[in-house]
């Protein structure tokens, strides 16, 4: 069995071997991927009126839902606890969240379930933060979009709707 008509079943299963460990390395660094911050951290905290751009209103499936969309004004609350994050409140909603040294921000919230069995929300905000933590608050603003994830179950079937509406904010 010398004969070497073996060698390249034997070439061809060292290549496949080879790939599969390439593709199980680590992926290395993305500097596209925003870094935590830790006390050098933007000074996003305060009250945030949001103003909604380019609005189209609500999908149908939303009004069938009876979600009410958020108010024109509605004030995006946040503070800062340890490094980077962040917890705040819209429309009664908790928030969670991180800042990143870049100044981009993410926030997520779920109210409570109603007693009713009515709807379930989720909240979604990212944003970009300008303004740098050295000018003390004044013109910094945020600049992002809401996204509301809604949903009804109904017997064995679920209604569902997703609003996502752009938005911009400076700090009162």
């Amino acid at each position: 069995m010398t004969s070497g008509r073996f060698a390249p079943l034997t070439a061809v299963a060292a290549a496949v071997v080879s790939s599969a460990f390439l593709l199980l390395g680590p992926a290395g660094c993305d500097e596209s991927q925003s870094v935590a911050c830790a006390d050098n951290c933007p000074a996003v905290e305060g009250a945030y009126p949001l103003r909604f751009t380019g609005d189209a209103g609500l999908p149908a499936e939303c009004v069938n839902l009876n979600v009410q969309p958020l108010a024109e004004g509605e004030v995006l609350n946040i503070q800062r606890t340890e490094g980077g994050m962040l917890t705040g409140t819209l429309a009664g909603v908790a928030l969670t969240g991180q800042v990143y040294a870049t100044g981009d921000l993410t926030l997520t919230g779920v109210p409570p379930p109603s007693s009713d069995g009515g709807v379930s929300t989720v909240y979604t905000l990212n944003a970009t933060h300008t303004g740098g933590p050295e000018d003390g608050g004044v013109g910094s603003s945020l600049s992002g979009n809401f996204t509301g994830q809604f949903s009804r179950v109904q017997g064995t079937s679920a209604l569902r709707c997703n609003v996502a509406r752009p938005f911009t904010a400076t700090r009162q």
